[in-house]
């Protein structure tokens, strides 16, 4: 099979497309012909190496999380050959920027008819991460009033979505340029990080930072005394703050850092939200698997909205 073989940490340049075997699986797995896949910001730390203490420190590897593509092989009774399926592996063992990959049943669902492959597989990462920080970590409830940080962006253009979907009153941030892609998402009130900060006075029922842009001690004061602070891409500070703001942390655990678990259960309620047509995947480009490096050196970049997908057959 064609994968994107990535020979050594690095630049993005260290992918290399090869002909390599098709992956074996074992009872409770699919073994699925991958269409697409996607490039998310943990995928390109996997890249680099600053997660090879968990990935592993030698050697070529296949990585990748997100896949969508359809079931030639099976050893599970949840799905059968011809099945149209999408979601994502984990993204430390990876294996989805290939022709073929073996999956767990339990990570997979079907995929709904109205979208594409492409924005299938573009989703399940960003959209089980929202999910997730919204739903499980961010307790949120009807009514409530959400800020969401990097709103524009793959995971937050989601999740701004799924909150919207829970009858959330949504505050997104985002840059300039993104304002009016912003309210097309579904926010009801659009701040310009460039232009203008957070109203000092505004407190908020759940700040969802989907940039991880912000350390606690930055929005404390704009918490409501039993909200959380969900942040799924934490950055050194947080760390300092937390020191700071030990107090908090302890006795109100109002700061949430976590990271998504493929999920099918989580996965289901997403589809049913795309069926509905409640949720719309937001695809900025899609390159063939051939244009690996180009589609991370897209990621890097950035300045752009939704996710950048990969097409691999």
């Amino acid at each position: 099979m064609k994968a994107a073989v990535l020979e050594s940490y690095g630049s993005a340049d260290q992918f290399k497309i090869k002909e390599v075997s098709t992956p074996d699986f074992k009872e409770g797995q699919i073994l699925i012909r991958n269409e697409a896949s996607s490039v998310n910001p943990v995928d390109a730390l996997v890249r680099s190496g600053t997660l090879k203490l968990a990935s592993g420190l030698f050697g070529p590897q296949i990585i990748g999380s997100d896949f969508s593509g359809t079931v030639v092989a099976t050893k599970s009774q949840k799905f059968k050959i011809g099945d149209q399926v999408f979601g994502h592996v984990s993204p430390i063992t990876g294996g989805a920027y290939a022709e073929y990959v073996a999956v767990d049943d339990n990570v997979a669902v079907l995929k709904p008819e109205n979208i594409s492959y492409e924005e299938a597989g573009s989703l399940s990462l960003v959209a089980t991460t929202a999910w997730q920080g919204l739903v499980d970590e961010g307790k949120i409830e009807a009514g409530d009033h959400v800020l969401i940080n990097g709103c524009t962006g793959g995971v937050g253009s989601i999740a701004v979505q799924v909150a919207k979907s829970w009858g959330a009153t949504v505050t997104g941030l985002c840059s300039g340029k993104n304002v009016e892609i912003a309210r097309e998402l579904g926010c009801d009130i659009v701040i310009d990080y460039e232009k203008e900060p957070i109203p000092p006075t505004e407190k908020y029922d759940l700040i969802f930072d989907a940039s991880g842009k912000f350390s606690f001690s930055e929005v404390k004061g704009h918490l409501k005394d039993d909200a959380y602070y969900v942040t799924t891409r934490p950055e050194a500070k947080d760390f300092g703050s937390a020191v700071e703001t030990g107090i908090d942390l302890l006795f109100r655990k109002q700061m949430k850092m976590f990271m998504a678990k493929p999920n099918a259960e989580d996965l289901e309620k997403i589809k049913l939200l795309l069926e509905d047509g409640h949720l719309k995947p937001l695809v900025a480009q899609t390159f063939p698997l051939e244009q690996i490096a180009q589609a991370h050196y897209k990621l890097e970049e950035g300045h752009f909205v939704g996710k950048v997908a990969i097409k691999i057959s």
